[in-house]
């Protein structure tokens, strides 16, 4: 391949072709424009949790005039600007562009690094053309006629595959219907190889088999950009276009037309106009029909009925940090969480928004909906997912805020770490009904009372798998006697065994003592935790039998109408120590 002239490629031709070199280096990466002013692309390339590079691509490929770097200024505080609202952290910026670098280049670009906070680093010519040799398939794609050979090639692929075209395919697959059996099978393997290595977005696969594949979606590749099945005889195609980077799908959308049908008054009906209002996706299957979906290269499929999901982009590499607490009417804060917020969707006219975040045990989510013009106030939702499963100590903040969602507080939302622009939210009355209110008051009483167990046992406490083996009334009392409370409740027949050695019981009406194990069940665990006083205050004696072992078993009843029983935990360092003292 000859070396590409860049003084002679319009503007967008280079920011287009570098910034794809850079996305299909690091697949992750995805494209920020500028909307006006500075102009360029930034590829943000995410290195860590919250930590990106980023490539500022500019179009210039001659020495710089001040208008040009000021352009770069201009993208340097921008990105900045961008980054610092996600709470993001820039390790490296990267001025590329094909044109190397003057001595007063550099000094300026080193000017531009000590204003901010993050290293800068040009990356010129010699990287620009290094780049276009390792993926001659974006050169070709962008600058020469590769685009048409593409189609053409995808063209013969589906007559081959038998995989249908959409009417609007660029070629004419009908030029290739007299293909015959040798013509497959001698080359549909090269074509293939030939496809994958002209596109610069999209891999191409297929395979036939005699029975329909199942499409699990947690056994499909994160790759998988589109599958299209087509039976053909008795055999069905499966061809697969894996996208080759995060941004394939918006260098060279995949496109779709359908009629979407949801039941008057349902809830598919109601997520589908927040989905439209909002941009806020809806979390379950929508019937369609009149369905035709566009593939790359034209290819494509058609359907009178079926069902779809609408998933979310993938927004990891976007997420950033926030707190959120909730405030008494005083200003306390009650209760506090740290969420990972994605991005905001917004509607398809830009002006609704929708906004979600979930704590790290995904026990909590919190979503908001937000009209821009006119402005309206923002609608708060919240979910309560699921806790079966987990650590006490990992759902116990969620629980703890979900409780504290009532009218009268509010929720403060702000940075988790450096300087704190905050917003403040009134908490509707309405946000939880009784129901709501009551169970998350439950459990949340439920998940500390295992927290208190867990000091005092060894075994890693996990939640039950099930809500049946919470065992929830059980739990609460011994939380409360390994915090030292005495409980009391009323009783009115006790059975005891004791040796066949044991002295007589006493006077009528006499307290009796005695000391059980203390244990709790947790789902398939058994927790001991030491051993429990119990007093009955006045007791009578009313039968005595011996059992099989010889042991006598004593029954009591309450005395003198005293039906008080009272329980307490045996603290075995407590134990201990009084029996060294005793010594």
């Amino acid at each position: 391949m000859s070396r590409i002239e860049w003084t002679r490629r319009g503007p967008d031709e280079i920011e287009e072709a570098v910034s794809m070199f850079i996305c299909r280096l690091y697949p992750s990466a995805f494209r920020v424009r500028a909307s006006r002013g500075d102009g360029g692309i930034d590829v943000c390339v995410p290195t860590a949790p919250n930590h990106f590079d980023i490539y500022q691509v500019k179009k210039f490929s001659s020495n710089l005039t001040s208008s040009q770097k000021k352009q770069a200024e201009g993208s340097h505080k921008r990105i900045a600007k961008y980054a610092a609202g996600r709470g993001w952290v820039i390790d490296n910026w990267y001025l590329t562009l094909p044109l190397d670098p003057t001595t007063e280049n550099l000094t300026w670009l080193a000017a531009i690094a000590k204003s901010g906070t993050f290293p800068c680093e040009w990356r010129g010519l010699s990287h620009v053309d290094g780049w276009a040799a390792q993926f001659p398939e974006i050169v070709d794609y962008y600058f020469e006629s590769g685009k048409a050979r593409l189609n053409e090639d995808l063209a013969r692929f589906t007559a081959i595959s038998g995989v249908p075209m959409s009417e609007n395919s660029p070629v004419n697959v009908g030029n290739y219907a007299n293909l015959t059996p040798s013509d497959v099978l001698n080359g549909i393997t090269q074509l293939r190889e030939t496809l994958n290595s002209r596109d610069p977005h999209y891999l191409y696969d297929f395979a036939v088999t005699g029975s329909l594949p199942m499409n699990y979606p947690s056994s499909l590749p994160a790759t998988l950009a589109v599958r299209a099945v087509q039976q053909v005889g008795e055999s069905y195609v499966t061809f697969d276009v894996h996208a080759r980077c995060a941004e394939s799908l918006n260098e060279r959308p995949i496109t779709a037309r359908m009629t979407l049908i949801v039941e008057s008054g349902s809830e598919n009906e109601r997520e589908l106009k927040e989905y439209i209002k909002f941009g806020r996706v809806p979390r379950g299957l929508i019937t369609v029909r009149d369905m035709e979906v566009d593939m790359p290269g034209g290819l494509g499929r058609e359907s009178a009925e079926g069902k779809i999901r609408i998933l979310e982009p993938d927004m990891e590499a976007e997420v950033f940090e926030r707190r959120l607490e909730v405030l008494s009417p005083d200003d306390e804060v009650i209760a506090s969480i740290e969420l990972k917020m994605y991005p905001p969707l917004k509607s398809s006219d830009g002006n609704g928004v929708s906004n979600r975040g979930t704590d790290r045990s995904g026990a909590f989510e919190l979503e908001t909906l937000t009209v821009l013009e006119p402005l309206t106030p923002m609608s708060l939702r919240f979910h309560c997912g699921c806790i079966e499963g987990k650590f006490p100590d990992e759902v116990e903040p969620a629980l703890a805020v979900i409780g504290a969602l009532r009218g009268g507080n509010r929720l403060r939302m702000g940075k988790v770490r450096g300087p704190n622009t905050v917003d403040i939210q009134e908490i509707p009355c309405d946000l939880l009904d009784e129901q709501q209110s009551g169970l998350s008051e439950i459990l949340l009483r439920y998940v500390r009372a295992l927290l208190v167990v867990q000091k005092h046992s060894d075994i890693e406490i996990r939640i039950p798998e099930s809500i049946d083996d919470f065992n929830i009334e059980k739990t609460l009392q011994v939380a409360q006697l390994l915090k030292g409370d005495t409980l009391q409740s009323k009783w009115a027949e006790f059975t005891i065994v004791v040796s066949a050695d044991a002295p007589d019981f006493e006077e009528p009406g006499s307290p009796v003592i005695m000391s059980e194990p203390l244990t709790l069940e947790i789902g398939d665990h058994q927790v001991d935790l030491g051993a429990q006083r119990i007093i009955l205050e006045s007791a009578n004696l009313v039968r005595t039998e011996i059992d099989s072992d010889g042991d006598k078993v004593l029954t009591f009843e309450p005395a003198l109408g005293n039906e008080i029983v009272r329980v307490s935990w045996l603290d075995p360092t407590t134990t201990e120590s009084l029996s060294a003292s005793e010594e």
